[in-house]
């Protein structure tokens, strides 16, 4: 029962491996950022830090070292979570 309740981790093989320069970056692309444990777009590159945000209009700022590329399934997972925001703010002024 308890190995049931446990998060399942990906085999280390399968991770992306996370991004060792600040120049593989550039705005618009979809990020993992390990420490938050989020997916989500460079908004901002300033120095060594990157300006994460969601479509939620959530935004936090993180050491580039903590990125890495996303899985498909996180890719998948922020369209996912920008379609359903769109749908619970329609018809919102």
């Amino acid at each position: 029962m308890r190995a049931e309740t446990r998060r399942a981790k990906l085999p280390r093989a399968v991770r992306p491996m996370p991004f060792t320069s600040v120049t593989q970056l550039s705005v618009g692309d979809v990020v993992f950022d390990a420490a938050s444990e989020m997916p989500g777009k460079v908004l901002v590159l300033d120095g060594v830090f990157v300006k994460v945000g969601r479509p939620t209009g959530f935004t936090w700022r993180v050491h580039f070292r903590s990125l890495r590329h996303p899985t498909d399934w996180q890719r998948r997972q922020l369209i996912a979570v920008g379609k359903l925001h769109a749908r619970r703010t329609r018809g919102m002024a």
